[in-house]
């Protein structure tokens, strides 16, 4: 179930009333990615790429939404020989590879000697399609990326409000403008630390199913 970029950030404003123009309509989408890209760090699908590797080229794209590697396949074997598509390539008992990852792009470092195709499990972030929508966020996850958001929409408040004067005089009344400061502040972190809590129970959830079957050493 897609979910648009534009619903997250109306469902936002309803959530969070606007004050004196804060959040503004930027900081509303600014709070909707920021959340979602957290998110996306804290609880990350598990995806499935081939690299096909080609003999002389050690450098190779990864998937737009890419953060990080779970499992390379490894080209270890206990004979020392590796089966590629090109025959089989000998490797010396003291072989090892090692990877980099730069600017969405893996580097595999001795360079290869062989043409194959090599299985690549990695950790996903949910990341926007051309119809500015969340193809693989579902309402479950929506709903605690929001929380996230609220949070940063509060933040938003907060900080405008606490770079004016906190305290003022009209006639016999004193505003006190620092205590809503604070209880904003204090609003932010209840959200901040439920958004936390429910994304550790998601995880409990589905933890325990994982289950991860690569060759490697």
């Amino acid at each position: 179930m897609a979910i648009a970029l534009y619903d997250l950030t109306a469902r936002l404003e309803a959530d969070v009333a606007a004050v004196d123009s804060v959040p503004s309509a930027d900081q509303y989408e600014r709070a909707v990615r920021a959340a979602v890209a957290d998110y996306s760090r804290r609880k990350p699908m598990g995806k499935l790429a081939e690299l096909s590797i080609v003999s002389g080229t050690a450098t190779y794209d990864l998937p737009d939404d890419f953060l990080r590697v779970i499992t390379l396949e490894s080209l270890w074997s206990p004979d020392n020989v590796l089966v590629s598509d090109s025959g089989l390539v000998p490797l010396s008992a003291t072989y090892e590879e090692r990877h980099y990852i730069v600017n969405g792009e893996i580097t595999l470092d001795p360079e290869p000697t062989y043409t194959t195709t090599r299985d690549l499990w990695y950790a996903a972030a949910y990341v926007l399609d051309a119809s500015e929508e969340y193809d693989e966020l579902d309402e479950e996850g929506a709903g605690i990326v929001l929380l996230k958001a609220q949070a940063i929409a509060l933040g938003y408040q907060a900080n405008a409000m606490a770079s004016d004067i906190l305290s003022y005089q009209v006639g016999d009344v004193r505003i006190e403008k620092g205590k809503t400061v604070e209880a904003l502040r204090k609003a932010a972190q209840a959200l901040e630390e439920e958004y936390l809590g429910r994304i550790a129970a998601a995880i409990g959830a589905v933890g325990m199913r994982a289950s991860y079957n690569w060759a490697g050493r």
